[in-house]
């Protein structure tokens, strides 16, 4: 271009500034390169949400062990607690299921009775099995109230 402003007798003066070609040139690379990292990004969300989910499911699990020891000292009144609990949902509306397995009540007295507290995503017995389990053993002193 600049050879033929010369040729012509027109004032040349240096061009300055970026063309519309280089602008839709870096746009078009800017675009693949945030399109290469879209999948990375969605998967570090699904990871993150699947993290929150395993965390409150770990917490209710210890929230229905905590409901266990404060239950009292006999098997009568810790087997009553056998079986699913009543659901929660959290923010995200994701509802969890919990359930408690009480184990069989000692021959003697006092004794340990042992319970596991499940969390399922809404469904008990689901194939993708439950998102958090704890157990803990539970001083028992009687066999009834």
């Amino acid at each position: 271009m600049k050879v033929m402003r010369d040729r012509l007798g027109v004032n040349s003066a240096p061009e300055h500034g970026v063309g519309l070609i280089e602008i839709v040139v870096a746009m078009l690379l800017f675009g693949l390169l945030a399109m290469s990292f879209l999948p990375l990004l969605i998967m570090a969300v699904k990871a993150s949400a699947t993290n929150a989910r395993i965390a409150t499911a770990s917490q209710l699990a210890g929230q229905q062990l905590e409901l266990i020891r404060a239950q009292g000292s006999d098997c009568a009144s810790i087997e009553a607690l056998n079986g699913a609990q009543p659901t929660t949902t959290d923010e995200q509306t994701v509802v969890y299921q919990p359930e408690l397995i009480v184990g069989a009540c000692p021959a003697s007295f006092p004794g340990v009775i042992s319970v596991e507290a499940r969390v399922w995503n809404t469904t008990i017995g689901s194939p993708d099995g439950p998102l958090a389990t704890a157990t803990t053993l539970v001083r028992v002193l009687a066999a009834g109230p």
